[in-house]
């Protein structure tokens, strides 16, 4: 009788380590994040349960084994597996990670872009943050007929801010939220002035371009900017603005535009070609989009960088004045030898 005893104690000593191993060994078991607090988990799209849990092991966030068994216990499986950007922190256990991810609590994440050039350059920001990829971004941004664009006037569509969406948002997904937050941008207040000025909403963005690449530091200059070109439009005189022959050639690294570069036969060569180009040539800040909406009136035709490095203009109503301040310039490019 005292064997059995015996007995019966130590199985329910080895029973209450076991099932104290298994609470405290896995149930109770906090994840591994380092020195961090917090850190972000992502599945993809296309993950099945096995990568969701090859991709914790390999982070060191939870054990592949005692996870997946856990997983399977509480009911995570392929059914319920929901992709996108789990923000995890250091004090979940692995019970509460199950549960987390079996919830499908995922995060919107921020997707930001500015200082865009080419929409090739887009594909490329936005494609670090989110899940589709470079090439999906590129191949939907090269098709812009599929939403009523062309390759030109394309870049009008995206208007540069901070935007909240889903990790796992595809590249059509986000061609889509970017015309939808277009069309909020062309309010009627907006399109009223477009309107009076006799430019469409792409025009604007093309104008808007072309001022954000002549003064990309002094916003006082923008309306300024602005109202010059606008008056040479009004008055049939070719824009000649530097930023557009150097779109035209593509090459970005151009510092100095020579009579050379102005040979170069494209609509978007300002020098040779009367009126806007065909499309922007960058994707205009909204800032600089209100300030050609509420340009500056004035009789200024001509603008030249001022014979320093503030990025300042100096501006001027004939082409004598203009010729003084151009001599000045190019005189200062020359002392300090920039080509």
């Amino acid at each position: 009788m005292k064997k059995i005893i015996k007995f019966l104690a130590l199985a329910a000593t080895i029973s209450f380590g076991l099932l104290a191993y298994i609470y405290f060994g896995v149930f109770e078991k906090k994840i591994y994040l380092g020195e961090n607090k917090t850190t972000y988990f992502y599945i993809k799209s296309t993950d099945k349960l096995s990568d969701v849990l090859n991709n914790l092991d390999s982070l060191q966030i939870a054990s592949y084994k005692s996870f997946g068994w856990l997983s399977e216990l509480r009911s995570y499986g392929e059914n319920n597996i929901y992709p996108g950007r789990y923000t995890l922190n250091s004090s979940m256990t692995y019970s509460d990670l199950v549960v987390f991810l079996r919830s499908g609590q995922i995060d919107e994440v921020n997707v930001t872009f500015n200082n865009v050039r080419t929409l090739s350059q887009l594909a490329e920001k936005i494609s670090k943050q989110i899940e589709a990829t470079y090439n999906e971004l590129n191949d939907e941004f090269n098709n812009p007929e599929n939403y009523g664009y062309d390759q030109s006037t394309f870049l009008a569509v995206f208007i540069p801010n901070t935007y909240k969406m889903y990790w796992t948002t595809s590249a059509k997904e986000f061609v889509n939220r970017m015309l939808l937050e277009y069309n909020k941008f062309w309010n009627t207040k907006r399109k009223e002035k477009a309107s009076k000025m006799e430019l469409t909403k792409v025009e604007v963005s093309t104008l808007a371009s072309i001022v954000q690449s002549e003064q990309m530091n002094h916003s006082d200059e923008w309306p300024v900017i602005a109202g010059l070109y606008f008056n040479r439009l009004q008055k049939g005189i070719k824009l000649q603005s530097d930023p557009t022959v150097v779109y035209a050639w593509g090459d970005f690294s151009i510092k100095r535009v020579y009579f050379k570069h102005l040979k170069i036969d494209s609509k978007y060569n300002t020098y040779k070609f009367k009126g806007l180009p065909p499309g922007p040539i960058r994707i205009p800040d909204l800032k600089v989009i209100d300030a050609v909406l509420n340009y500056k009136k004035h009789d200024y035709i001509f603008m030249c960088a001022k014979p320093e490095f503030s990025g300042k203009h100096s501006f001027a109503t004939t082409n004598s004045e203009h010729q003084k301040n151009a001599k000045k310039y190019q005189n200062f490019l020359n002392q300090n030898k920039v080509r």
